[in-house]
């Protein structure tokens, strides 16, 4: 797991004037925080984390010295600004099942056997820490013309441990026959014409 620093927000500074100095807010919550942790990471160091990382990673975060094991469950990304404007954390604990999410992600796209289409996109699911995934790599050159793949097929789905949210039917991966190219069934068509 990655470990990001961050440190103890000081409330009496607005959120927006965090920002403007080149931090972003976030909190931490959990079973056993009697209360949750407001903290700022740095600008730079959230930018770099998720380049790596998407909502459901599992990470190390250190604020001020002291380490909490937690679940990215937020990260608020302003487009226009090209800047993140909040994240939250949940701390992990050994014993408690909690809701987290994993994305699918094609691999070997250009080595693909056929058209590829899918209904789901990511797997909503609860577990406890040893069992989260924040990512199922998919590889699209494994799989022939005529394959579908379901939410049920996936290895997350076939243990016993993870409580699956996302409806088991879901398809995950649908290799189709490619359709015939538009400019061959034209030219085909202008062939089988008769004469004039």
């Amino acid at each position: 797991m990655e470990t990001l620093k961050a440190a103890k927000r000081d409330m009496s500074i607005k959120a927006k004037k965090l920002r403007k100095s080149g931090f972003v807010p976030a909190s931490v919550t959990g079973r056993e925080m009697k209360e949750s942790l407001n903290i700022s990471i740095s600008e730079k160091d959230a930018e770099m984390f998720m380049k790596k990382n998407v909502i459901g990673s599992k990470a190390v975060l250190d604020v001020e010295g002291t380490v909490y094991n937690v679940l990215l469950k937020s990260a608020d990304f302003d487009p226009l600004k090209h800047r993140f404007l909040e994240m939250t954390f949940q701390q992990l604990v050994a014993d408690e099942k909690i809701k987290s999410q994993a994305e699918i992600i094609f691999e070997h796209e250009d080595l693909a056997k056929g058209f590829i289409t899918r209904t789901v996109s990511e797997i909503e699911y609860k577990a406890y820490p040893k069992d989260m995934v924040d990512k199922i790599v998919i590889d699209l050159s494994q799989y022939p013309i005529g394959t579908s793949l379901t939410v049920a097929d996936l290895d997350l789905a076939k243990n016993p441990d993870v409580d699956i949210l996302t409806s088991l039917e879901g398809t995950v991966l649908h290799v189709a026959e490619h359709s015939k190219d538009a400019a061959e069934a034209e030219e085909e068509e202008t062939e089988a014409e008769p004469q004039a």
